[in-house]
């Protein structure tokens, strides 16, 4: 027969632990543990299959520190299934305070010869072991318990406990004026009510518990990892559209928010889309993802078969649909290039915002903004004397010349100073130092070595971002032409099979919402991201190239000038470096408007 729940006061201060129905033990002294407690933490655990202690304590009072534990008591289920109740007194080596007396009972009298909390701390990690700590505002029984544990020398309790007084504000308020303990238990009808005693707070603190799981699965909480998302939830959590992630599949792909009107509000991506979606209705302070959870109506998804896949996918989803939402995923409407028509009588470098790779034009970039195209452009008249006035000119177009053409910084074709074949030659030489660029970087490089020595730091730091957004550029335009030049099979390190035509990568879309045409070369500024995507990701995992039309290799003129110059660039922008070495000074940073 199974005995009754001892008294308030457990005057022969022997440690009490029942579990189940005729299994009851007084353990003097407490079990001593072979191996530290291990909570299970999988957030895939459907609740019903989860072990929970909900644990209470009385103190001398609210510092882990200075205070110390009179009474441990918890209650353990095996899902909705209460299993086994631990309960003691414990002696807090100290007198206990007259308001403490008065508030639980509990006096010196009542502790004195009840065990130390070095011989029932044993007992307790036994008990809980292998399950996830419940209390009501944890933070304060969950600090207690961990300071006394690092006190003893043993490992803390595994993170994260639940909160039941966190939960209910994320699922029962406003219903519930507030989450005091007797207020949740007057709203679920406990069978025991809180009287600040350990155990019987913690009995009615498990049955608290019991019926915020019956209102959590109604809004969709299903597993241990979405109850610690709803526990840690920020703000006030949007259960009430939660359903609309509860058929969403576990598998990598692209999620579409949609509002009522099936306008596209926001397309992300994830690794596992359940979990991701269901993630923004547990709380977001943000203004943004509030407005996005309140409009969506309804939540598309596509599965893929691995990470690169997904972020074309999202990629080419909002350039076609410009969701208003996503706002990292649209700055390619800033993106520009620097074009040079060399048909033109006397071609110059301009910043277009379009590119046209049929129009006999060269092409450089996209550029992520107006201000690194005009970097780049710089570098290229430091070192080429062609014009760089705006004024359109003819092959007879006469004027009278600017102040650059009296530096000798430019050929000064507005005053017949040069003549169209000369000027044209300086051109083709300008273009061919593209292709073949080591010659061009060191010259640069030089050029900033030298304002640095000479002491012209800011001139220095000038032309040292000049040089890196050109290297930057050149170097992209080389893996681009790699990757849209015809046909392209890679077998990537992760055992993808990636098949690329001009660029594009090929998708599975059963639906048809995200088609792609071949990006080509330049690539147009909607389709920029999408390759940028590629080429970052093969960089990261790369791997063997089974098929292509024209081999993928490195060209070696400039090359290894390219790479060896950015590295030294970057290395000595890092804040993490040490040194810095000669080629790349000191100096205020500037950017060019």
């Amino acid at each position: 027969m199974e005995p009754a729940d001892p008294p308030p006061a457990v005057l022969d201060h022997r440690t009490y632990v029942r579990y189940g129905p005729g299994l009851s033990a007084f353990l003097t002294p407490p079990l001593v543990l072979g191996e530290p407690v291990q909570t299970v933490l999988g957030e895939a655990i459907p609740l019903h299959e989860v072990s929970f202690v909900v644990v209470d304590l009385e103190t001398t009072g609210g510092s882990p520190v200075d205070d110390a534990i009179t009474e441990i008591g918890a209650v353990r289920f095996e899902g909705a299934e209460r299993v086994g109740s631990f309960q003691t007194l414990v002696d807090p080596e100290r007198p206990i305070p007259p308001a403490i007396t008065h508030l639980t009972g509990i006096s010196d009298r009542s502790v004195a010869g009840a065990p130390s909390l070095a011989t029932v701390l044993p007992t307790f990690l036994e008990f809980a072991r292998g399950a996830v700590i419940v209390a009501h505002n944890a933070a304060f029984d969950v600090g207690f318990l961990n300071a006394n544990l690092l006190r003893l020398d043993y490992p803390t309790l595994p993170a994260p406990a639940v909160c039941t007084a966190k939960l209910a504000r994320r699922l029962v308020w406003p219903e519930v004026p507030n989450v005091r303990l007797r207020t949740l238990a007057g709203y679920f009808r406990t069978r025991v009510q809180p009287t600040h005693r350990a155990l019987q707070d913690a009995e009615a603190t498990g049955e608290v518990l019991q019926g915020l799981l019956d209102v959590g699965q109604h809004l969709g909480i299903h597993t241990l990892g979405e109850l610690y998302h709803a526990c840690t939830a920020r703000g006030r959590p949007n259960f009430a559209k939660i359903s609309l992630a509860e058929r969403l599949p576990r598998a990598p792909g692209v999620y579409v928010f949609r509002d009522r009107n099936e306008q596209i509000l926001y397309v992300g991506k994830a690794k596992d889309l359940r979990a991701r979606v269901k993630s923004y209705f547990y709380g977001d302070e943000r203004k943004k993802v509030q407005d996005l959870v309140a409009s969506v109506s309804r939540i598309d998804t596509i599965t893929t078969r691995g990470e690169l896949e997904a972020l074309v996918l999202e990629s080419r989803l909002i350039a076609r649909h410009l969701p208003r939402f996503n706002a990292h995923g649209k700055r390619w409407r800033r993106y520009v290039f620097l074009k040079l028509d060399p048909r033109e009588a006397w071609p110059r470098w301009k910043v277009s915002r379009s590119a046209d790779p049929n129009d006999g034009a060269i092409y450089l970039g996209p550029f992520g903004s107006s201000g690194r195209a005009t970097l780049a452009k710089e570098a290229l008249e430091e070192a080429f004397p062609i014009r760089r006035c705006t004024r359109s000119m003819g092959r007879r177009t006469r004027f009278a010349p600017c102040a650059l053409a009296d530096m000798g910084r430019c050929l000064a074709p507005c005053d017949s100073r040069v003549g169209p074949e000369a000027y044209h030659a300086l051109v083709g030489a300008m273009l061919a130092s593209l292709d073949a660029p080591e010659d061009l970087m060191r010259l640069l490089d030089a050029r900033m070595t030298g304002l640095a020595q000479q002491e012209r730091f800011e001139e220095a730091a000038l032309a040292r971002d000049r040089l890196r957004a050109l290297a930057e550029a050149l170097q992209r335009a080389r893996h681009d032409r790699w990757l849209t030049d015809g046909r392209l099979t890679i077998a990537a390190a992760s055992g993808e099979r990636l098949e690329l035509i001009g660029g594009a990568l090929r998708c599975d879309d059963p639906e048809g919402i995200a088609p792609a045409a071949p990006i080509g070369s330049p690539a147009p500024r909607d389709r920029a991201d999408e390759l940028a995507v590629v080429r970052s990701w093969l960089r990261r995992h790369p791997g063997r190239v089974l098929a292509c039309d024209d081999a993928p290799a490195e060209p070696v003129a400039g090359g290894r000038e390219l790479a060896e110059l950015l590295d030294r660039i970057r290395a000595a922008d890092d804040p993490r470096s040490r040194g810095r070495p000669a080629s790349a000074p000191a100096g205020r940073r500037r950017t060019r408007r």
